[in-house]
Order: structure tokens, then C-alpha cells, then sequence
């Protein structure tokens, strides 16, 4: 049923205009460094501007592009927000490890304990694999308070060299052992203090805290942290954020210091925005 809503979404949408997103994050673990970029089109569906539920109802479709040290992404995505609390998204991307020091890394057991001396002796090499997933986000605000929750499933298959031995891997971006054809769920929240400054420019901040749990299905590997989070404005195109999450639950970080840390700086286009 999806699909054909998708498909017929259209008929209802306001002209398509371009839309784009870039980033360029870091964090202290894992993945180190990440450049992605989302150009696309985005149609306003439904509502009356002002409305408070149905101003910013949007059908968009983009391409997105990721670049890490270990691999690269692309793909198409489609997000539909029917209502201004309710946004949903499915996509796909083609993946390409690329054989560096953090990317696929072969394991013979679902219960390995991939510690730094492990990971180290496991033979490692290049692949191709693909993801696919959808998720679904519950948004809310009441007064300066911003509230909102969102799961993800995903699927992920995986086609390692020949080099890379065993059933299992270590994936860089779930941060979980997973089978080579596996199923990874998501689930996140955010609870945030939004503040407005009385500028042109739309500065706003947003400070609170971020909690967020995967879990691999093939192998039972989970990890969930929560921390503080701060989202930094400067204009209605470019923001920062910093969050620092000590860990609740992994298998290789067993005491929730020292945390995860990552940053995140974002520029955003629309073509229909003042200039």
C-alpha cells in the first residue's frame, strides 16, 4: 500500500522545488569522519501555510551520497510528512567498502567480543553490500519544549572478498556484529529547550538530550546511550551540533566513560527561501 501512496502523492503536491542538504560529521569513535550530501526535490502537499498541523506537510525525493574512511553510500530516498507531528522516509543505497583500516573485518562467532586486540588480528578487506530501510518520526512541541521519537528498521546485505573470513562483521556505521544478510532495528528520542533570538537570520538553539538504541537481529548485538545534546542555528541554512553520549549498554564499552562524541556541521537550500 505504501508504494502506491508514494506513487500518487504527486497529484496532490504543490510545484517541486530543489532542495539540499550537505554535512560534514565526526565523532571521537568509530567512523571518525563523514561528508554526505542530499540534493532533491521537495512539493508542499496539503494546508494552509500558517496551519499548526498541516503548514509544513512536504512529499520529497533526493539521493543520498556518504563518504567515510571505510566506505561509501548512495541512493535513492523518498520522505513523506502528511501531518506536522508525522514524517516517514524509505530508501536504498548501494554500499562499497573500501579495505581501510576500519572496514569489513570477518568474525567466525555472533558472540565475539570485538575488542581493539581482536579486531586488530581479524582479517579485514574490501565489499559491496546495499542497505535498504524505513523508519517513522513522532514530533512534538509545546511552547519552547521540542519532543520527538523515531525507529528505524534495516536491511542490510553484505558481499565480502574473499579475504575476509567468517559469518559475521563488524559493521562501521551500526557499530554492531552482524550476519552478512542481517536485519538491524533503531530506536531514538530526543527532549529539547528550544530558544529563539529575535534576528532576520532565524538563530535558534537547541539544548537537551538525545537517546538512542540499535540492536542486530542475527547476532543479539546491541548497544544504547543517552547524552546531553546541543543544536546551534546561525541562520535559517547553516547549523552545528555536539552531542556526548556515555554508554548504557555495548559490548566493548562497559563503563559509560569515556563517551561518545560527534559533531556535526549542516547547510541546507531550498530554492523557494528569501534569497
Amino acid at each position: 500500500m505504501l508504494p502506491l501512496l508514494l506513487l500518487s502523492l504527486p497529484a496532490f503536491a504543490g510545484p517541486f522545488h530543489p532542495v539540499f542538504t550537505g554535512d560534514v560529521a565526526a565523532s571521537y569513535w568509530d567512523e571518525g569522519l563523514r561528508v554526505s550530501a542530499a540534493p532533491g526535490l521537495e512539493a508542499h502537499l496539503w494546508g494552509e501555510p500558517d496551519s499548526v498541523l498541516f503548514g509544513s506537510t512536504f512529499l520529497r525525493f533526493d539521493t543520498l551520497a556518504e563518504v567515510t574512511p571505510s566506505y561509501a553510500r548512495l541512493g535513492p530516498r523518498v520522505t513523506f510528512s502528511p501531518i506536522a507531528i508525522l514524517e516517514v522516509s524509505a530508501h536504498w543505497l548501494g554500499s562499497a567498502y573500501v579495505g581501510t583500516f576500519s572496514s569489513l573485518e570477518g568474525f567466525s562467532s555472533p558472540d565475539t567480543v570485538y575488542t581493539d586486540a581482536v579486531v586488530a588480528a581479524s582479517p579485514r578487506g574490501p565489499g559491496l553490500g546495499s542497505r535498504w530501510g524505513t523508519d517513522a518520526t513522532l514530533q512534538g512541541k509545546v511552547g519552547p519544549i521540542v519532543v520527538a521519537s523515531w525507529g528505524e528498521l534495516q536491511g542490510w546485505d553484505t558481499w565480502p572478498s574473499a579475504k575476509v573470513q567468517g559469518d559475521y562483521y563488524w559493521e562501521p556505521e551500526s557499530e554492531l556484529l552482524q550476519s552478512w544478510h542481517d536485519l538491524v532495528w533503531t530506536v531514538n528520542g530526543v527532549l529539547l529547550f528550544e530558544h529563539d533570538w529575535p534576528s532576520p537570520e532565524g538563530r535558534k538553539i537547541y539544548v537537551g538530550a538525545m537517546a538512542n538504541r540499535a540492536a542486530s537481529v542475527d547476532t543479539g548485538d546491541v548497544w544504547a546511550r543517552v547524552g546531553p545534546m546541543v543544536n546551534f542555528s546561525v541562520d535559517e541554512r547553516w547549523s552545528v551540533l555536539v552531542l556526548v553520549q556515555p554508554y548504557l549498554q555495548d559490548r566493548i564499552y562497559t563503563t559509560p566513560l569515556p563517551p561518545y562524541v560527534a559533531a556535526r556541521l549542516r547547510w541546507s537550500w531550498k530554492a523557494r527561501d528569501p534569497g
